[in-house]
């Protein structure tokens, strides 16, 4: 009888059968100590790590946490909540953790705006919290506010009209451009700002209006400088109270810009700007921490952008 007969032949001993069987049995066991190690329920840790209250899937669930959010749901002083209001906590927070973790199991930040803001918002704040907790000393915010001194000043004020001719205004077939000449030279020579107006047919162009009226009250700068494109603000930054600019070809027509007041911005010194100067010092160490972090998140992503984006 050959070796492999005996292997099959059950009434006779074999030494390669035993040891097949056995090592066969070992690990169906191995399998099912396996299966039953990773799938039964309370498995994932020995215990719960003194500073936390609970585990869910491993994450836990910090003390301190649980007792400040125990404190804030019933406005008490921790020790002075009973069993009661601590267990409606806990429940609180164990369902809290496996809605949160549902919801990246199922990937939810990627189709809801809401929740990819406030996660986007969260990690912004993580990732510049040490930044905005350090506090500046004097000398570092004298040292920004000398680096950074055209930012700050009183706000500038404008009294102003934004007129325009157009085709055929002021006499028939002249172009825009030269009733605005014209409207020019007779306020240059004299003539009153309304008198021009309505000798050349200019009109507002409707940039400064409130309740259908022209506005002619104090405004900001910021104000006038969203409102008119970068020609037409820079010529009413160059004008004094009561005068005119040079006429100004648009789209819509040639421009006069009609200057009736203007209060030029004043540089404030370091002791009356140092709540904005500290503001702005605070946001450009934030923005550079951000920056850091998204040049490294760059660096160790695979980024795909679509052939209209380039290579």
């Amino acid at each position: 009888m050959t070796e492999d007969d005996a292997f099959f032949d059950v009434s006779k001993p074999s030494v390669r059968r035993s040891m097949t069987l056995m090592a066969g049995g070992a690990l169906v066991g191995l399998v099912i100590a396996g299966y039953g190690l990773f799938t039964a329920k309370g498995t994932r840790s020995t215990g719960v790590p003194p500073e936390a209250v609970a585990l869910v899937n491993g994450k836990p669930i910090l003390r301190s946490d649980y007792m400040t959010q125990t404190q804030a749901q019933f406005t008490l002083p921790f020790d002075q909540t009973n069993a009661a209001q601590r267990r409606k906590t806990l429940d609180d927070m164990v369902n809290e953790e496996l809605m949160m973790q549902r919801g990246l199991e199922i990937d939810l930040p990627s189709y809801d705006p809401e929740v990819r803001n406030a996660l986007v918002a969260g990690v912004e704040l993580e990732v510049s919290a040490d930044a905005l907790a350090q506090q500046p000393t004097e000398q570092e915010l004298r040292n920004f506010y000398e680096a950074h001194k055209d930012r700050y000043s009183s706000e500038g004020i404008m009294q102003l009209r934004d007129l325009v001719a157009r085709n055929g205004a002021g006499s028939s077939g002249a172009s825009p451009h030269a009733v605005a000449l014209a409207a020019a030279a007779a306020f240059h020579r004299g003539e009153a700002l309304d008198a021009v107006i309505r000798r050349y047919g200019l009109i507002d162009s409707g940039r400064f209006m409130d309740a259908g009226h022209v506005d002619l009250g104090d405004l900001f700068q910021f104000a006038v400088r969203a409102k008119l494109d970068d020609a037409l603000y820079g010529a009413a930054l160059r004008l004094g109270d009561g005068e005119l600019s040079e006429p100004i070809d648009e789209q819509d027509g040639t421009h006069l810009i009609a200057m009736l007041r203007h209060k030029l911005p004043v540089a404030q010194r370091f002791d009356q700007a140092q709540d904005k100067v500290f503001l702005d010092f605070k946001k450009e160490a934030r923005d550079k921490v951000l920056e850091t972090t998204l040049k490294y998140l760059h660096g160790r992503a695979d980024i795909t952008l679509s052939r209209e984006f380039g290579p």
